[in-house]
């Protein structure tokens, strides 16, 4: 094993540690973390649209489940989860779309299973998770129709998107719809913070499970990715040090 895979290896392992510790220890040292506007609003938006009687979309992203793209989409799922639970007494269910048929299936279970947890498994359809394309173009040319008939009040984009994540932001945002939108491309972070109020920025696209309260793990994670973060800063730092320390002798 090269020494790069062993400190891989190394900090995966004290990452897991670290979850494990504070998911256990959660009640004694709770989490807190700063307060991120667009997930604070998102209730209360939940909330109306259950009482106007129209839908919540959540879009997964135009990439598939065989890379390291599907990750911002794994934690859309996590979001998935919370927002079924909450919008299950609504007339019209919550409505989730990708562009991959592999993920359309992974959000089909998880509505399931959500539906079940709070005893709503009649009320679970097959055609709330939808694939409304095969590439991304082809995905985001359908938005536009699908919101008008959907009737969408709340559309989330938790997702891996290319420049049509720009698109598929835009045309809610023209209909007045409570948007947030977030992706791991860094350009289109920009695109999207630039087209709509409640864009999110950075790692806040892998917090949505954490903010929302799915699982006590999603919390534990991000304490222990604090943790791993400060302990890579401390160990460049040190590195820097000693290079420079050798260097003058």
């Amino acid at each position: 094993m090269s020494s790069q895979n062993a400190v891989g290896l190394v900090l995966l392992l004290l990452f897991l540690g670290l979850m494990i510790f504070f998911t256990v220890m959660r009640r004694r040292w709770p989490a807190h973390f700063r307060s991120i506007r667009s997930f604070e609003q998102l209730g209360s938006a939940i909330e109306q649209s259950v009482e106007t009687g129209e839908r919540i979309h959540l879009s997964l992203g135009t990439a598939s489940i065989d890379g390291r793209q599907f990750a911002p989409s794994l934690v859309g799922l996590s979001i998935l989860e919370k927002i079924v639970s909450a919008a299950a007494i609504s007339d019209r269910p919550t409505v989730v779309t990708t562009a991959d048929g592999s993920l359309m299936i992974l959000a089909q279970d998880t509505m399931k299973r959500s539906y079940a947890r709070v005893r709503a498994a009649g009320r679970y359809e097959n055609s709330a998770a939808r694939m409304l394309g095969a590439t991304p173009f082809s995905y985001v040319s359908s938005i536009p129709s699908f919101l008008n008939d959907e009737e969408i009040s709340v559309h989330i984009l938790n997702g891996s998107f290319g420049t049509e994540g720009g698109l598929a932001t835009a045309f809610a945002e023209q209909r007045d719809m409570f948007v947030i939108a977030g992706t791991d491309d860094l350009q289109i972070q920009a695109l999207m913070y630039a087209i709509s109020d409640e864009a999110l920025i950075g790692e806040e696209v892998f917090a949505g499970g954490a903010y929302l309260h799915v699982n006590p793990m999603h919390r534990a994670s991000l304490k222990a990715e604090d943790i791993i973060r400060w302990l890579l800063i401390l160990a460049v730092l040190l590195g820097t040090v000693l290079v420079t320390i050798g260097g003058q002798w």
